[in-house]
């Protein structure tokens, strides 16, 4: 198993911690690494923070810019809005770390629940620990139309792939760098989240889940468009039908 020390509220891994941030127009967020993040990757001990403008219009990259003056936090840009897909393969192709956290520049999934991933993969070979509001122990405070959408959702994944995967289209999560190596990241889209954890079971990657908090948006709008991306997870719980009945 992986070395995790929790003394005290710290956290001390020998693996190096990549936390990957894609941010589109998150000005007001972005502020908030050095108060919310830092405190928290501080205990990890061993951590990179890489935030990802995806062709902001407003602040973003300019202020990220100012924080990467600390050296263990990096900006990478896009020129042009490139869409959440692109900015996850592009923090994973920029990323030192043997493992991998990715977290919404909202913090919707607040930094201090990253722990709960880093306990929860010590415990054994996992390849993956999703972090979900659904499972038991999870707790949303989204919008009521929005936690029925996502629930909805998710419930229809967890009935196709015949697997209890309570949350198939979060980005909050722990990787193992390596078990990355040729999962499918297409999407440019939202649901590369559910591409990539449905890759990862298809081949066999061990995916385990943990209870967590997910909040509400403080700064901000939201960049989901719910009926394009009710479109695209049509066409990957196709794909799954299609594997579990034809293998």
């Amino acid at each position: 198993f992986n070395m995790l020390f929790i003394k005290n509220g710290l956290v001390n891994m020998k693996e190096k911690l990549s936390i990957i941030i894609p941010a589109c127009n998150e000005q007001e967020n972005i502020k908030r690494i050095p108060s919310e993040l830092m405190p928290v990757a501080k205990k990890i001990g061993n951590f990179e923070i890489i935030i990802v403008d995806d062709g902001s219009k407003d602040l973003t990259a300019k202020i990220a810019k100012q924080l990467s003056r600390d050296r263990r936090i990096r900006l990478v840009k896009h020129e042009k809005n490139m869409g959440l897909g692109a900015a996850i393969r592009t923090g994973i192709s920029n990323s030192t770390g043997d493992l991998i956290v990715f977290l919404d520049a909202d913090f919707t999934f607040h930094p201090s629940e990253i722990p709960k991933l880093l306990e929860k993969y010590n415990k054994g070979n996992y390849d993956c620990v999703v972090g979900t509001q659904f499972g038991r122990g999870g707790k949303t405070k989204m919008q009521f139309h929005r936690k029925i959408l996502s629930k909805g959702v998710n419930t229809l994944y967890r009935i196709f792939l015949g697997r209890k995967i309570t949350s198939m289209s979060s980005i909050f999560r722990l990787y193992k760098k390596s078990a990355l190596r040729g999962i499918s990241m297409k999407s440019n889209n939202f649901d590369i989240c559910a591409e990539m954890l449905f890759d990862m079971i298809k081949k066999g990657r061990n995916v385990v889940e943990v209870p967590v908090t997910l909040t509400t948006r403080i700064y901000g709008k939201s960049k989901i468009n719910n009926r394009k991306e009710i479109k695209n997870h049509i066409k990957i719980l196709t794909k799954i039908l299609k594997w579990r009945l034809f293998g």
